[in-house]
């Protein structure tokens, strides 16, 4: 297939960078994955445990000898305290939590706030493996000395790699202490991560919407400001979960990561449980900021709230919401002149699905001058239970209504004289996160879901210059792109698509002309950088070659990414037993005739090989027996495979009554590892088939895996 790109004109519409914005919603996973703390609930929120009378997360221990509270009102910012006291002579209390990740030869501050009563108090702090009482890794003592709290500061180091590593607060023989926080963080390490912060700075973010979400409609801006030990923990009434807003990466803190990374800023207002008088104090409380860091203030997008015309805490109709538009926008033009107004209206009024324009009428009729862009909200759903024929047919469903949809509305605003623009406030594709089942919308990207991005960012370029900015949901954790739950930071194929169109943008659009029927999908950009040229295959079976060579110029550079059948994953896979250490190990996909091939690498420059190596080749077996069966072929026989080693070149898989084969060059030795369900998975049942990588010798050994379907 030819290819044809005719060059922009100068008539050409730019294509804006704030297309690949993202959000970060302040709720449970989001703060904590955001936050350098290692531990949960450093705050003491509650509800204590109705037997221990310990705060969530938290573990007391004395033998019966003890008493532990936790005290509404009793803490700094007039929230809980947690009391621990000795209820018998020569009893050492202790207060501690599990489950934190370390790494060997890391420093870590804890710092706690604490006061005593009666007399000053020595409490022990510890960092210890669980299953070794007598041997922590470090320790440290403190003597709290004041009647009021204070803050109090040790460094404890870690000698191993440990993920479930304890934290002990031993308190002094027959004494009472009250804390009001307790926290763990990296030494030296800003209250942000610094893997997060180094990851966001490697996507060059153009926008991020702050503090959310549902979150907005419980979130006071004032409780992140000031300092990070006198800000709330607080419940949140927004969602109905037992879930919590994190005041610790607060409005501050925002201001300030999106002045050092260029970022402009997309804020959330709450008009639900706050005021219109409430959201002008924060613009206000913006440009003062600004002032204070000698800096200009940015154009900040304005969004007025979250989705109020679904069944949230800030439900209103159509006519309260262009009130609160009428009301509120004036104020904060007034306290933040440089402001862009982003109102909401449903989907289903772009969609036309069903006629009904109620929401936007009474926008048009009741604040049109006061808006600048229109949002919705959408994701794209996938059933990962379905046929991978049938994902893709629903993922090109799910991407087919958004350009004729937006043009036809853009097409009646124009009609009116509005000079409105389109955005998207929050957007993503949906399989596995619920707001029911506990993992806290845990959605682990995979293939489908890097298709959808790519089809989407197409599709607002497409739209430039009426479609301005659109925010991806969520940036960490929480159906995030980067997800941290522990000491490392993972960084999901998702981010590195958004990476290959970040240097694109700002970029003026070029037509590409394409056969009216194929699986490519194509966007052509040009800017001072050179030109652009994204290409997406969305067929499951068949290979389209495309004579691009009179459009590059020499020199060119090329990166492809690729994945196998929905729902495989869409990323490299890292060594699994660390074993490497003075060598080289990468793994890349490729894409030939009518098969998908991986290639891995190893490379090791001395005298020493790695001892064992094995590689994963995840297979979803649940929850309804997607797998049905695992084959080995051996001496031209076809066997189950089970958990023993056996060489082979060949592995069937039969997956919805489809035989999909695995050829290995060279034969490997192959086993299967038992089967795993954790939210890494996404909840779902996985088997994953290990590969045995030992090198036969030293220097490079390189192993081909080419999958097709059919036997």
């Amino acid at each position: 297939m030819n290819l044809k790109i005719n060059n922009a004109s100068t008539a050409a519409p730019e294509v804006s960078a704030m297309i690949l914005g993202q959000n970060i919603e302040m709720c449970l996973t989001t703060a904590d994955g955001l936050l350098s703390d290692r531990l949960r609930n450093p705050k003491f929120l509650g509800p204590a445990h109705t037997v221990t009378g310990v705060a969530p997360e938290w573990q007391g221990a004395s033998g019966g000898h003890a008493a532990y509270d936790l005290v509404r009102g009793a803490g700094m910012m007039g929230s809980e305290a947690q009391l621990v006291r000795a209820i018998a002579p020569y009893t050492a209390p202790h207060l501690h939590q599990g489950k934190i990740s370390v790494r060997a030869g890391e420093e870590l501050e804890c710092e706690i706030w604490a006061r005593a009563r009666h007399k000053p108090v020595k409490v022990v702090v510890s960092l210890r493996p669980v299953s070794d009482r007598r041997n922590p890794y470090d320790s440290a003592e403190v003597v709290v000395k004041t009647s009021y709290f204070a803050r109090y500061s040790v460094t404890l180091r870690a000698t191993a790699n440990d993920e479930e590593a304890r934290l002990h607060i031993v308190i002094e023989d027959g004494s009472e202490m009250w804390f009001d926080q307790i926290h763990l963080r990296p030494k030296n390490e800003p209250l942000l991560s610094a893997g997060i912060i180094s990851e966001m700075a490697a996507m060059s973010i153009p926008t991020l919407r702050f503090p959310g979400g549902v979150v907005v409609n419980a979130y006071n801006w004032r409780h992140g400001t000031g300092p990070a030990h006198l800000r709330p923990r607080a419940h949140d009434p927004a969602f109905y979960q037992d879930w919590y807003i994190n005041y610790d990466f607060g409005l501050d803190e925002y201001l300030q990561l999106a002045l050092e990374q260029n970022i402009a800023p997309t804020l959330t207002i709450n008009v639900a449980t706050g005021t219109p008088e409430e959201a002008a104090e924060m613009a206000a409380y913006c440009a003062a900021w600004y002032a204070r860091a000698g800096a200009t203030p940015p154009q900040i997008y304005w969004h007025i709230a979250n989705h109020p015309y679904l069944n949230t805490t800030a439900h209103m109709t159509a006519e309260m919401y262009a009130d609160v538009v009428k009301t509120c926008v004036p104020l904060i033009k007034k306290a933040y002149p440089d402001s862009r107004i982003v109102a909401v209206m449903p989907s289903s009024e772009m969609k036309a699905e069903p006629e009904n324009t109620s929401w936007s009428e009474a926008l048009m009729n009741q604040a049109a001058d006061l808006i600048d862009v229109i949002a919705i909200q959408n994701y794209g759903a996938g059933n990962p239970e379905a046929k991978p024929a049938d994902q893709m047919q629903k993922l090109r469903a799910d991407l087919a209504w958004l350009e004729p949809a937006v043009r036809a509305f853009v097409a009646n605003c124009r009609q009116r004289g509005l000079r409105w623009n389109v955005g998207i406030a929050e957007w993503n594709y949906w399989t596995h996160a619920s707001h029911w089942d506990g993992r806290q919308f845990e959605e682990q990207p995979q293939t489908l879901h890097c298709l959808y991005i790519a089809g989407m960012i197409r599709r607002f370029a497409r739209l430039a210059p009426d479609f301005e900015v659109a925010c991806f949901y969520n940036l960490v954790n929480c159906m995030g792109i980067l997800n941290r739950r522990n000491a490392d930071v993972e960084v999901t194929a998702s981010v590195e698509v958004f990476k290959l169109y970040r240097p694109a943008l700002p970029g003026t659009l070029a037509t590409i002309e394409l056969p009216e029927e194929t699986p490519i999908e194509a966007l052509a950009l040009d800017n001072d950088a050179g030109r652009w040229l994204f290409l997406t295959n969305h067929s499951l079976t068949d290979t389209i070659n495309v004579d691009i060579s009179a459009i590059l110029k020499p020199g060119a550079a090329c990166a492809a990414m690729a994945g196998g059948i929905p729902y495989g994953e869409f990323k490299k896979l890292a060594d699994p037993q660390g074993v490497l250490q003075n060598a080289t190990y990468a793994r890349e996909f490729k894409i030939n005739s009518d098969k998908l091939q991986f290639n891995s690498l190893i490379e090791f420059g001395d005298d020493k090989a790695p001892g064992e190596l094995w590689e994963l080749l995840p297979c979803q077996i649940g929850p309804d027996a997607a797998v049905t069966k695992i084959e080995l072929s051996m001496f031209g026989m076809w066997s189950p495979i089970d958990e023993e080693p056996h060489k082979t070149g060949m592995i069937a898989i039969t997956r919805y009554g489809q035989t999909i084969t695995i050829e290995l060059s060279p034969a490997r030795n192959v086993q299967l590892a038992p089967v795993t369900n954790s939210r890494e998975t996404g909840g779902v049942d996985v088997r994953n088939i290990m590969i045995d990588l030992t090198p036969v010798k030293h220097g490079t050994t390189e192993t081909f895996y080419t999958i097709r379907t059919g036997r």
